[in-house]
C-alpha cells in the first residue's frame, strides 16, 4: 500500500498494512523552538544541511512552512506521512503592518486592517500566540467596509502550470487535503472572543451573513482545485472550545454552526472527499454529537488536559474518526514508564477498532525531552507496525546502548 491508500483505509475503518503516523509540522509534532532546544541542549541531530535545503540560512530548522527538501528530511527521519494541502492564492494583498512598539522583549504591530498585536521576537517559530490587543472590527457596522476591502468575491489565482501540477496530483501516492473556513474561529478573528460571543444574540443575521460570505468565497476559490485533484480530506479550523467546553450552547450551535457545516460537507462530498474534519483545542467531547449531526466525521487534537479521553470517545462514537489524543506532557520528563502508560492504555484498543490516527494533542512544547520523544515515537511505530524512519539508531543512543 502507498501513503494515500493507508490514509484512506484508516479514514474508512479498514485495515491497512500499517497505520500511518501523520506529519503536520508543529501541529502533530515538535514546534521549531522545541527542535532548537533539542539540538542545542539535548544532542538532537541536525538532519539537513542549509546547502541541501536551498541555502535557507540559519533559520533552516524552522518547521512551520517547511517546503521541499526540509519537509522530506523531517518526515523521512521520523517515518511520518504528510497530508499535503494547497489552496489558490487571493488577489488581495495581505494587510500591511507597522511596528509601533519595541520594548526589547516584545514587538507590537498595527495592521492595515485595524488589528493591533503584541508578539515575541521570532514569534512565528515560538511556542505560543500573539497577544491580540485590538481586532479588525468593533461593531456590526464595521463589517460591510471590511468585507469589500479584504474579502471581495474571487475565483482564486492558480499557477500558469496548474494543469500539469493537477495531473501529477491526480496520480499521487500521498494524501491531499483542502481547507474550508470555520464558524466561531471566523467571528473571533474579526471581533475577539467576548464580542463574537454576543453577536448570536445582538446581531444573528450578521453572523449568518459573515459565515455565508466566508463559506461561499472559499468554495468559489477552491472549485477548480477540488474538481481537478479530488482531495482526500477537508479540514475546518475552529478552536471553538476551551477547557470547560464549547463557547456556545447546543441550541446556538445547531442554529448557526450546523447549517454552515452541512453546506461545507455537501460541497466536499460532491468532489468525492472521504474525510471532513474539524480542528479544535479544548474540551471537545460534548461537541462530537453535534458535529456528527452536521456530517463531520473526524476531529483533531483531543487534549487530555482539557478532559478529553479518546478511549471514552471511541466507546460513545464508534464510527467517528479520531486524530491525536495522546498527552504531550508525558514527554516533559525522562520516564519511559509514564510514556508507555499513556500509550498502552489508549493506542492498542483504538487501533484494534480502527478509524484512529495516533498522535499527540497538538504542538510539542520546548519543555518536552528529546530522548522521551524518541521513545514515544518508537513505541507508536512498534504498535502500528510502521517500519519507516531513521530515528531508530538514535533511540539506542539515548538508552545508552551500542549502535
Amino acid at each position: 500500500m502507498n501513503d494515500r491508500e493507508r490514509f484512506l483505509a484508516v479514514a474508512q475503518f479498514e485495515k491497512p498494512d500499517y497505520v500511518p503516523l501523520l506529519s503536520c509540522n508543529g501541529i502533530d509534532g515538535p514546534v521549531p523552538e522545541t527542535v532548537w532546544t533539542w539540538q542545542r541542549e539535548q544532542g538532537a541531530p541536525i538532519r539537513v544541511e542549509p546547502a541541501t535545503a536551498g541555502e535557507l540560512g540559519p533559520e533552516w530548522t524552522s518547521l512551520l512552512g517547511w517546503t521541499g527538501d526540509l519537509q522530506k528530511a523531517w518526515d523521512s527521519f521520523w517515518g511520518l506521512t504528510r497530508v499535503h494541502c494547497w489552496g489558490p492564492e487571493s488577489t488581495v494583498e495581505p494587510p500591511a503592518r507597522e511596528l509601533v512598539a519595541d520594548d526589547g522583549e516584545y514587538l507590537t504591530f498595527r495592521y492595515e486592517d485595524g488589528r493591533v498585536e503584541r508578539e515575541m521576537y521570532d514569534n512565528d517559530n515560538r511556542y505560543g500566540m500573539p497577544e491580540f490587543i485590538k481586532y479588525p472590527l468593533a461593531d456590526p457596522e464595521d463589517w460591510p467596509a471590511y468585507r469589500e476591502r479584504w474579502l471581495p468575491p474571487e475565483d482564486g489565482v492558480y499557477p500558469a502550470d496548474w494543469d500539469a501540477l493537477a495531473a501529477r496530483w491526480r496520480a499521487r501516492d500521498f494524501p491531499l487535503g483542502a481547507s474550508l473556513p470555520g464558524t466561531f474561529s471566523v467571528l473571533r478573528s474579526l471581533f475577539g472572543t467576548a464580542r463574537a460571543s454576543t453577536l448570536f444574540y445582538d446581531a444573528p443575521q450578521l453572523v449568518h451573513e459573515i459565515l455565508r460570505h466566508y463559506r461561499q468565497r472559499a468554495m468559489r476559490m477552491l472549485a477548480r482545485y477540488m474538481e481537478d485533484t479530488r482531495p482526500d480530506c477537508v479540514c475546518i479550523g475552529e478552536d471553538f472550545c476551551y477547557r470547560s467546553g464549547c463557547f456556545v450552547s447546543p441550541v446556538t450551535f445547531r442554529e448557526f454552526f450546523a447549517p454552515h457545516y452541512r453546506e461545507e460537507v455537501e460541497y466536499a462530498r460532491a468532489f468525492g472527499v472521504r474525510l471532513v474534519l474539524v480542528d479544535s483545542d479544548g474540551f471537545t467531547e460534548p461537541v462530537i454529537p453535534l458535529l456528527e449531526e452536521a456530517g463531520i466525521n473526524c476531529l483533531q487534537a483531543f487534549e487530555p488536559r482539557a478532559g478529553n479521553d479518546i478511549v471514552r470517545v471511541r466507546a460513545n462514537h464508534p464510527h467517528f474518526v479520531i486524530w491525536g489524543g495522546l498527552d504531550k506532557y508525558v514527554m516533559d520528563q525522562d520516564d519511559p514508564a509514564v510514556i508507555d502508560a499513556e500509550i498502552d492504555r489508549k493506542v492498542p484498543p483504538l487501533l484494534a477498532h480502527g478509524g484512529y490516527f495516533p498522535g499527540i494533542d497538538h504542538g510539542l512544547p520546548p519543555t518536552a525531552r528529546y530522548p522521551s520523544y524518541l521513545h514515544f515515537i518508537g513505541r507508536l511505530h512498534e504498535l502500528t507496525g510502521n517500519p519507516r524512519g531513521e530515528f531508530w539508531r538514535y533511540t539506542a543512543q539515548c538508552r545508552g546502548l551500542d549502535t
